[in-house]
């Protein structure tokens, strides 16, 4: 369920035990964000996104109406039942001067580098890379590119995980 959201959070309440409940009503106060679903848990609201990207809108929103009384978790990366996992792809616009090092920041995540267009005035940087290994890009590009890059991530399509530690044995 919910195949085209492979990233997810939990906001959780400090003020109440009853996290389903504090859900259902965050749920009822938020606007509509593209890219993003909600579901009510017993653990509190997961936040289901497109993209770490799409993450950003609701987290700041549950914020705005809940100030310090709402915990939100880390990302993480939402699995298919036959274990597979998601694969996205990148697009970043970034100043020709990073432009390299976003190339090599990309490559050390294990991303694959489909295309550079170095021809434009901001070169632009294409690859595919599983999301376990871009957790935290979006932040990682702002600070290469003093927060000058333009970055798009889209889900590609979902291929078999690798096979965790132990797995072999």
């Amino acid at each position: 369920m919910y195949e085209d959201f492979p990233i997810e959070q939990l906001a959780t309440s400090s003020k109440t035990r009853f996290q389903h409940g504090f859900a259902r009503m965050t749920m009822h106060l938020m606007p509509r964000i593209d890219d993003v679903a909600l579901e009510a848990t017993a653990e509190g609201l997961k936040i289901l996104g497109a993209s770490e990207i799409a993450l950003a809108a609701p987290g700041a929103v549950i914020r705005q109406i809940h100030a310090d009384d709402v915990r939100i978790g880390k990302p993480a990366v939402r699995m298919l039942d036959d274990g597979s996992e998601p694969v996205m792809c990148v697009r970043a616009a970034v100043p020709y001067n990073t432009a390299e090092t976003v190339v090599q920041e990309l490559i050390g995540r294990g991303a694959t580098i489909e295309e550079v267009d170095w021809l434009l005035a901001r070169p632009v940087v294409r690859a595919r890379a599983p999301l376990r290994l871009l957790l935290g890009y979006p932040q990682t590009l702002d600070t290469l590119s003093g927060g000058r890059a333009e970055l798009q991530m889209r889900l590609s399509h979902y291929d078999p995980a690798p096979p965790g530690p132990g797995a072999a044995a």
